[in-house]
């Protein structure tokens, strides 16, 4: 039998950890934003209706990032051809989102709305894969939750919370919001498993002991 006793871990040790263990996640995120200011934001002057396009067009950059943070704190689904082929779905539909935006905003300022509100805009835009491509977004951001579930790396309840989360939160403001709380949830388990597998400073082990 083993005997474990163990002393509660002093919170700087805790916050230390938690720092130690996630500091790629501002990384990436702050990653992701540089490149979403300078490959696309600056790219155009625009407000009212088409500036809410241009928003909706960084989904590929949030997506990436999202992505990354989930291969980085899942490293057992790297080769995991279905996961690959799940998330490759989900980030192919963000920038299809991407795209479909870009079209609505170019197609405005060709017209001469470029600072137009939504309320004053009338029909010149092609919002036809702007409008469907959010969709694909949802149901590929399904199909990642699934297989997380599938490979047995999210519990029953982060499950149903992913996919709560990608049916409420509206796809035209996050195209798939279930993959981020996927990857809220598996920074948190890096943590924690972490935390079980390093003893903490005065946390005292028994050997095996024989009846």
């Amino acid at each position: 039998m083993v005997t474990i006793e163990v002393q509660p871990r002093p919170r700087g040790d805790r916050v230390r950890n938690v720092v130690r263990q996630l500091w790629p996640v501002p990384v990436v995120v702050a990653v992701a934003l540089v490149a979403q200011q300078l490959l696309l934001m600056s790219r155009y002057d625009v407000g009212g209706h088409a500036a809410e396009h241009l928003g909706g067009a960084s989904a590929p950059f949030m997506a990436a990032a999202v992505v990354a943070l989930l291969l980085w704190t899942t490293p057992q689904v790297r080769l995991d051809a279905g996961v690959f082929a799940a998330l490759a779905a989900w980030f192919g539909a963000c920038v299809a989102v991407m795209l479909g935006n870009l079209r609505v905003v170019d197609d405005l300022i060709a017209a001469g709305y470029a600072h137009t509100p939504t309320s004053s805009i009338p029909d010149v835009a092609d919002h036809s894969l702007a409008n469907s491509s959010i969709w694909y977004a949802v149901v590929a951001a399904l199909a990642v939750v699934a297989m997380f579930r599938w490979r047995r790396q999210i519990g029953n309840r982060a499950t149903i919370g992913a996919v709560v989360a990608t049916v409420i939160v509206p796809p035209w403001i996050i195209p798939g919001a279930g993959v981020i709380v996927l990857a809220i949830i598996r920074c948190v388990a890096r943590v924690s498993s972490e935390g079980r597998s390093v003893p903490a400073p005065g946390q005292h082990r028994v050997g095996r002991g024989r009846r």
